[in-house]
């Protein structure tokens, strides 16, 4: 299993959860494929990219028979698709595998340019997940079972998330590993996760690159390090684009410098342009 490759360009994206009936993201992540292809450029999906634990046979083989004409696109160009496994797909890790133009990793390390980039999903760093995963994994599937009913039921249960949160983090104010960091720049992360992203970085990387928070920023590790973490796709995805060395994190669509052209909105849940009508 080769787990440490040299690219000198690469978009990187995660948590797009395709076959979750929330997120409906199969749209805009098709248009991204394309994105990519149209500028020769490889993709790393950084886990949560297919969603196991919540959606149904059927929604998933609908979405990922729509991608696997774009993965075959991107290899007959030869590029390569990466995919780290996460927390809601972690049954790809019995498929650590070349699949055709797919390649499955639990993490990846890049070397391009200069730089020594880590990529990795981030849930092993997430406290209630690995102190409690049973519990985790019980609430994870309950939500799944929410999807079934209704979104909005789904919503309702997320507000679980916050005492789960607090009761997985407890006393990890009082044990902070590396003390001389910040508070954390980046709106909602939770501080732990720059943790562990500096202990990666002593290790020899310049940069790494997360997922599984839901929350899209960047964040000076010091000693040149940086943290990024490209959000979700059910509100303003982000991804980070690794060009011979540098590193930007961009927005998926929603600006003048995004992947996808034009204004995207969430029409009856699902992501859709919004088109001009002019009078």
């Amino acid at each position: 299993m080769i787990t440490t490759v040299r690219e000198e360009r690469l978009l990187v994206v995660s948590d797009v959860h395709l076959g979750n009936p929330l997120y409906r993201a199969r749209r805009p992540f098709l248009e991204f494929l394309d994105f990519a292809a149209d500028r020769n450029v490889s993709v790393c999906i950084n886990g949560d990219g297919v969603d196991v634990i919540q959606t149904t046979a059927g929604r998933l083989t609908c979405d990922l028979a729509a991608c696997s004409s774009r993965f075959a696109s991107l290899s007959q160009k030869g590029l390569r698709v990466y995919y780290v496994v996460g927390n809601h797909d972690a049954v790809l890790e019995h498929f650590l595998a070349d699949w055709g133009p797919l390649r499955v990793v639990p993490f990846l390390n890049v070397l391009s340019g200069e730089k020594r980039i880590r990529i990795e999903h981030g849930h092993l760093y997430d406290a209630l997940y690995v102190r409690s995963p049973r519990l985790y994994v019980a609430v994870t599937v309950l939500g799944g079972l929410a999807l079934r009913i209704h979104p909005r039921v789904f919503r309702a249960l997320t507000q679980l998330n916050r005492p789960l949160t607090a009761l997985g983090n407890f006393g990890k104010g009082l044990f902070r590993k590396n003390k001389s960091l910040p508070a954390c720049p980046i709106p909602g992360e939770r501080i732990a996760f720059l943790e562990s992203a500096g202990e990666i970085a002593k290790r020899g990387f310049d940069a790494i690159i997360l997922g599984h928070t839901h929350h899209a920023g960047e964040a000076d590790l010091g000693d040149g390090c940086r943290y990024f973490n490209t959000g979700y796709w059910l509100e303003a995805p982000q991804y980070v684009e690794i060009d011979h060395g540098a590193m930007r994190l961009k927005p998926v669509f929603g600006e003048d410098n995004a992947a996808l052209s034009g204004t995207w909105s969430r029409a009856r849940g699902s992501w859709a342009r919004m088109r001009r009508v002019i009078v």
